[in-house]
Order: C-alpha cells, then sequence, then structure tokens
C-alpha cells in the first residue's frame, strides 16, 4: 500500500502558513518528513524532537534542535507557526495541557499553530486497549510501542480543551490517514494565536 507524502495533510494549510510567515517549528518533527516539505516550500524551518534524529532529505532552510517537547528551549512568539503532528499525545493529561500551552506560547499574534492527535476511536493504534491509566490515556501493548509506552486518545471535547487561551479556532476535523498499515484515526486542528 502506498502512503500519502506529507503534503496530503500540510497542502491545505499552506496558505494560512504563508500568510502567518516563514518561520515555522516542527514541535516533534519524527524522521523530518513534515520538516522537509515545509523547507522546501520556502519556509524558513526549525525542527525539534528527542527521540531520533531527521531522515528525511532537507531541501531548505531546517535547522534541528535535540529537544524534549516538554521544555522547549525557545522563547516565547518565536515563530510564525508551529506544527506538532502526532506528537503532542504521549503524557497524562496536566502534561498534555501545558505541553499545549507551552507550544502556543511559541507562536507570535497572528500566527497560527496545527496540530494532529490520536482520536478515541483509532482502536487499530490502541485506543482503548491496554491499561487505562486516566480517562483516554493507556499504556499500550507491547506490540504497539514505538517509542512510548503511553498514548492519549482525544475525544472532540478533550482537543478543545487543549486549545491554548489566547487561541481561536479556525480548523477542526476528524480524518483517517493512512500512514501506517491500518488506517489511523485523528483529530486535525488549527488554531490562531489572538
Amino acid at each position: 500500500m502506498t502512503t500519502p507524502g506529507p503534503e496530503s495533510w500540510l497542502r491545505p494549510f499552506l496558505p494560512r502558513f504563508r500568510e502567518a510567515g516563514p518561520r515555522v517549528l516542527d514541535a516533534g518533527c519524527g524522521p523530518g518528513v513534515d520538516a522537509a516539505f515545509l523547507a522546501a516550500e520556502g519556509f524558513d524551518v526549525t525542527a525539534c524532537d528527542r527521540h531520533c534524529p531527521p531522515s528525511a532529505p532537507w531541501t531548505g532552510p531546517v535547522a534541528y534542535v535535540f529537544a524534549d517537547l516538554c521544555a522547549l528551549p525557545f522563547r516565547p512568539a518565536s515563530f510564525d507557526a508551529v506544527v506538532a503532528s502526532l506528537s503532542l499525545h504521549y503524557l497524562p493529561w496536566s502534561a498534555t495541557l501545558a505541553a499545549f500551552r507551552d507550544s502556543g506560547e511559541l507562536v507570535r499574534p497572528g500566527g497560527c499553530f496545527l496540530f494532529r492527535v490520536n482520536a478515541s476511536d483509532d482502536v487499530h493504534h490502541g485506543a482503548g486497549q491496554g491499561e487505562q491509566l486516566e480517562p483516554g490515556f493507556f499504556r499500550v501493548p507491547t506490540a504497539m510501542v514505538s517509542h512510548s509506552q503511553t498514548k492519549r486518545f482525544f475525544t472532540e471535547a478533550d482537543v478543545r480543551a487543549v486549545i491554548p487561551t489566547g487561541f481561536r479556532l479556525e480548523h477542526l476535523a476528524h480524518r483517517a490517514i493512512r500512514r501506517y498499515q491500518q488506517p489511523k484515526q485523528v483529530w486535525e486542528c488549527l488554531v490562531t494565536r489572538d
């Protein structure tokens, strides 16, 4: 099965990113595919992750920073946009709220924050499986462990609850993506800082 490239989800947001400005943070970049795509589209990208160095070929200006998403080493309002694709759903609820708040603080007024998280119906990727540590938060079975033993699965209400104060909702959609062998259910959300 062929999986669509990052442009299949990022492309509709490019006009909004261009309106916001060139400085983009890819928070939790993983192998760097989204960062490479954004750089190829002309953005000045900073990519960070604590689990693995990027493996995607950079085709534009990308700076890589080894950093934990719970302690991002950037000044407030440093970026025109922040992207967090499938990277902010490994934490207990209080830490999840803090991670979204801290990521939002990195966006300048008028900038945007685009994120995707596991949906509560993502049964192919661990939703409702393993030991439930708190509502929606599971210690997933060993066979489903990639780099974290815990995963959070969000309802629509949960997604709305993590939107940082001072941000206006522009887009919220439930999507099935084909990034892996089995379809993955996610919430996709774009918010703008007032």
